[in-house]
């Protein structure tokens, strides 16, 4: 299987992105969307402010959205900016980055008809892309994550990408349907030169690629 990789930037594009987050979102968990107010304990998210789209053939299969500025991490996980220093630090690179300057990958919805083929790990490995990440950044920044455990240390660390946990993730009610006491949420941290594989911050977008190129798993 390969699947054809852009960055949603024509008003279409868009839509169809912002169409397929709502309706699983909205389905699965009672989440709607604003692009202007966020509740969570209301389940009312902001919309990510860029979007990748992976399609199979000329349908939507997997989008993953992108918060540029304003990340969960920092708004309602509560992490600092010297928590985050002292993990640059500890990865020595201090002062390679700005512990201020972070990114968050967010909203990896899979179509219905999709979901048997494991598309999740490619579209979270082709996340990683300077393409995608990097777009516009005068500098690299860090990516973050609120995500339960088996993302972060299931998916994402066997496809050989770290991700640095920074702390438990305070409880909201929008969150309530997918993390449990077996399967928690925490905010973790990615710093892109040392802990996500060239590869995939090689990766150019757009793009066309088989499904194991981009750490996915053939159905």
């Amino acid at each position: 299987m390969r699947l054809q990789l852009r960055i949603a930037h024509t008003s279409g594009d868009v839509l169809s992105c912002q169409r397929l987050i709502a309706q699983v979102y909205n389905r699965h968990y009672g989440v709607v969307f604003s692009d202007d107010i966020y509740d969570l304990d209301a389940k009312v998210e902001p919309w990510p402010h860029r979007y990748l789209m992976a399609l199979a053939g000329e349908e939507l299969a997997v989008v993953c959205g992108l918060y540029l500025r304003h990340t969960y991490v920092e708004r309602f996980g509560l992490v600092t900016d010297a928590e985050i220093e002292a993990h640059l630090e500890d990865a020595g690179v201090r002062g390679s980055y700005d512990p201020r300057d972070r990114r968050e990958v967010t909203k990896l919805v899979v179509a219905p008809p999709w979901r048997k083929l494991h598309l999740s790990p490619a579209i979270i490995a082709a996340a990683h892309s300077r393409d995608f990440m990097e777009m516009e950044a005068e500098r690299p920044p860090l990516l973050t994550y609120c995500c339960v455990r088996t993302i972060a240390e299931g998916i994402m660390t066997r496809h050989g990408i770290r991700a640095r946990r920074l702390k438990a993730f305070p409880k909201y009610k929008v969150h309530e349907l997918y993390r449990s006491e077996s399967n928690p949420m925490d905010s973790y941290l990615v710093i892109p030169a040392v802990d996500v594989p060239p590869a995939y911050r090689d990766l150019r977008i757009p793009g066309e690629y088989a499904l194991d190129v981009l750490g996915g798993e053939r159905p």
